[in-house]
């Protein structure tokens, strides 16, 4: 996370370039609509990333002083153009068409251990749960939560995976070092319950 205490300061490094900078920056993350990097700032300001950081996090503070309808985000490390919460019961009056998927407890539980294991395998997350968890997975990838990332180097090379930058935009959190960690004595209450659900479904023998 980038830190600038002094907005005065800020503004005097800036320079006269300042608002033309807030200008561009405002232009690039409306038109992407994704998590932007300070390097992809940097190019559109033609400036250098540290710079282009700097404007970035004083036109985020700047948002945010003045309520904005719009606001910037860190999501790690990028910057993101985001709708002002104070505002969303007015949005859905207009997009109730295009709410997103509801997550059931079954795709919850196992986005928090991709969340908090990151990256992680189907075995890490079957572990856990104690059942087959490829159309938690799947559903996951489809709503855009997770993705994979690259594959273990170990035989079978399995794949790993870990949350998307809409992961973090949607939940309302940094990066992976503002998540709350999963101890194991959750992931054990977590299998438990798995495991006890089960035998309420299935006939006996079959949730072996």
């Amino acid at each position: 996370m980038c830190v600038f205490s002094d907005p005065v300061q800020l503004s005097l490094e800036l320079g006269e370039d300042r608002n033309e900078y807030y200008n561009i920056i405002e232009a690039v993350l409306f038109t992407l609509s994704r998590a932007v990097s300070p390097a992809e700032l940097a190019k559109a300001c033609g400036t250098d990333a540290g710079t282009a950081e700097r404007a970035v996090v004083q036109l985020m503070k700047k948002m945010d002083r003045d309520n904005n309808a719009l606001l910037i985000r860190e999501i790690d490390g990028k910057y993101q153009l985001c709708s002002n919460p104070k505002y969303f019961e007015n949005l859905t009056e207009v997009v109730s068409s295009h709410k997103k998927p509801e997550l059931s407890d079954v795709l919850l539980e196992t986005l928090a251990i991709v969340a908090n294991k990151s990256p992680a395998t189907r075995m890490d997350i079957e572990k856990i749960r104690g059942v087959k968890s490829d159309f938690a997975v799947n559903k996951l990838i489809e709503y855009g939560l997770i993705e994979e990332t690259g594959k273990l180097n170990v035989p079978g090379r399995p794949s790993v995976f870990c949350p998307t930058d809409e992961f973090y935009r949607r939940f309302g959190i940094e990066n992976k070092y503002g998540m709350p960690k999963t101890d194991e004595a959750a992931e054990s209450r977590i299998s438990d319950e798995v495991q006890l659900e089960l035998k309420d479904i299935l006939p006996p023998g079959e949730d072996e």
